[in-house]
C-alpha cells in the first residue's frame, strides 16, 4: 500500500500534478522533446548574437537593430500566413524549420568567409525567435482540444524551460572554446533535430484529446488576412496590445542591462581588473545571465505553475507576472540602485519564460485554426517587433532629445508596466466572455 502511494506521488510529481489520460504520455513526451530542442537552440544562438552585435557596435546600435525586425516581419508575416493555409500543421512546421536551418548555415558560412553579419543576423534572429516558438504552439494548440491543452501545456512548457536552461548552460561552456559562428552551426544542428519528435506527437495523441478538425471554408484569400483578423476581433486586439507592451517593457530593460554591461566593461578594462576582449566578456556575461534566468524558470515551471493554475486559477496565474514587473520597476524608480537591476531582470525574464509563457499559450486554445496560425503569427511575431520598434524610438528620443542617462528610463518602464497590467485585466474579462459564448 505504501509502495503504491509512493509510486502515485512520484508520477504526479514528474507530471507536475497533471492527470494524464490513457495514450497521452507518448504525445506529451514528443512535444516536450520538440520544444526542448527549439529552446535549447535559441540559447545557443543568443550568446552568438550578443557577441557579434556588441563587439561590432554598442547598446544603442543594438536597440536600433531590434527595430529593423518589425520592418522585416511586415513583409514576411503575410507570406507566412498565405502558406499556412496550404499545408497541415506538422508538414508546415517541418518546412519552416528546414528554411531556418539552411539560413543559419548560410550565416555561419558568410561569417567564416569574413562578411560582417552582426546587424542582419541580429534582425533575423529576433524574428526567428518569436516565429519558431509561435509555430510550435500553433501546432500544439491545433493538435490538442481546449480541455487537453489546459492540462498538458503545463508539462509541455517545462520542455521550454529545461531547454532554455540547458542551452544556456552549454553555451556558457562553449563560448570559451568557439566563436559566434561555431555556436550558430551547433544551433542549426539542434534545430534540425527539433522537428523529428513532432511527427510522433501528431500520430500518437488519442482522438478524445485532439482538437476538432476545421475545414478551409470561409478563409480570407488575402495575404493580409492575419492583420485583418486581429484588427476585427476585440480579444485578438487585446492580446496584440498586451504583447506589444510586454515586449516594450522587456526590451527597455534589455537596453538598460546592455548599457550597464558596457559601463562595467569600460570601467573594469580601464582599471585593469578585466583583461579579456569585449566579445569574450560579453559572451560570458550573457551565458551566465541566461543560465540563471533559465534555472529559475525551470524551478518556477516545475514547482509553481501547475499549482498556481490549479489552486489560484488562470486569472491569477496570468496577471501575476505583469504585477511583479510593475512592482519591480516602480521600486527601482523610487530606489534606483543599478546593482540590483541584474537580479530584477533575471526574475522578470524567468517569470516571462515560465509562468507567463504557459498562461499566454492557453489564451489561444478557444480560438479557430486560422486564428491560431495567422492571428497568432501577427500577434506573437509582429506584435513583439512593434514593441521593439517603439522601444527603439523611446531610446532615441530619451537619449538625443532629453539627454537621458540609463537610469532615467526606469520610471518610464514603470509607467508602461502599469499600462500593461490594465490590459492584462481586460484580457481576462474578454476571455471569460468568449468562453461563455462557446458551447
Amino acid at each position: 500500500m505504501a509502495g503504491e502511494q509512493q509510486l502515485r506521488w512520484l508520477r504526479r510529481t514528474l507530471t507536475l500534478g497533471v492527470e494524464l489520460k490513457p495514450g497521452e504520455g507518448v504525445a506529451v513526451v514528443a512535444m516536450f522533446a520538440s520544444l526542448f530542442l527549439v529552446l535549447f537552440t535559441a540559447y545557443l544562438l543568443k550568446p552568438a548574437r550578443e557577441m557579434l552585435i556588441l563587439t561590432e557596435g554598442t547598446a544603442e546600435i543594438r536597440s536600433y537593430a531590434v527595430a529593423l525586425q518589425a520592418l522585416m516581419l511586415l513583409f514576411f508575416i503575410p507570406i507566412y500566413s498565405k502558406f499556412s493555409r496550404r499545408f497541415d500543421s506538422y508538414h508546415y512546421m517541418r518546412i519552416v524549420t528546414a528554411v531556418c536551418v539552411v539560413t543559419l548555415l548560410g550565416f555561419a558560412a558568410a561569417g567564416k568567409a569574413g562578411a560582417s553579419i552582426s546587424v542582419i543576423y541580429f534582425v533575423w534572429l529576433g524574428a526567428y525567435s518569436v516565429l519558431i516558438i509561435a509555430q510550435f504552439w500553433a501546432f500544439a494548440s491545433e493538435l490538442c482540444s481546449r480541455e487537453a491543452g489546459e492540462r498538458l501545456f503545463v508539462i509541455i512548457a517545462l520542455g521550454a524551460s529545461l531547454g532554455a536552461w540547458l542551452g544556456s548552460a552549454v553555451s556558457r561552456q562553449l563560448v570559451d572554446h568557439m566563436d559566434a559562428y561555431g555556436l550558430i552551426m551547433c544551433g542549426a544542428f539542434t534545430l534540425f533535430l527539433s522537428s523529428l519528435p513532432a511527427k510522433r506527437a501528431s500520430l500518437s495523441l488519442p482522438e478524445e484529446s485532439r482538437g476538432e478538425p476545421e475545414t478551409g471554408e470561409g478563409r480570407q484569400p488575402s495575404i493580409f488576412a492575419g492583420f485583418h483578423m486581429v484588427l476585427s476581433k476585440r480579444y485578438l486586439m487585446l492580446l496584440a496590445a498586451f504583447v506589444i507592451m510586454l515586449n516594450l517593457v522587456n526590451t527597455t530593460g534589455e537596453y538598460l542591462l546592455a548599457s550597464i554591461l558596457e559601463t562595467m566593461y569600460q570601467e573594469g578594462f580601464a582599471a585593469g581588473t578585466i583583461d579579456t576582449d569585449k566579445g569574450t566578456y560579453v559572451g560570458r556575461f550573457y551565458s551566465e545571465f541566461y543560465f540563471f534566468v533559465n534555472l529559475l524558470g525551470v524551478l518556477i515551471q516545475f514547482f509553481a505553475v501547475s499549482r498556481l493554475l490549479r489552486y489560484a486559477g488562470f486569472s491569477v496565474a496570468f496577471v501575476l507576472t505583469p504585477l511583479v514587473v510593475f512592482l519591480g520597476y516602480a521600486s527601482l524608480a523610487i530606489l534606483p540602485i543599478l546593482a540590483w537591476f541584474r537580479y530584477f531582470k533575471m526574475t522578470e525574464n524567468s517569470l516571462d519564460y515560465s509562468l507567463q509563457n504557459t498562461a499566454r499559450q492557453m489564451l489561444y486554445l478557444p480560438l479557430s485554426r486560422q486564428e491560431k496560425y495567422e492571428g497568432r503569427a501577427v500577434i506573437d511575431s509582429f506584435g513583439q517587433r512593434i514593441g521593439d520598434l517603439l522601444q527603439a524610438g523611446l531610446i532615441f528620443i530619451g537619449l538625443h532629445w532629453f539627454a537621458f542617462q540609463s537610469d532615467d528610463f526606469i520610471p518610464v518602464a514603470a509607467v508602461m508596466a502599469g499600462i500593461n497590467l490594465v490590459i492584462a485585466w481586460n484580457i481576462i474579462r474578454e476571455r471569460a466572455r468568449l468562453l461563455k459564448e462557446q458551447p
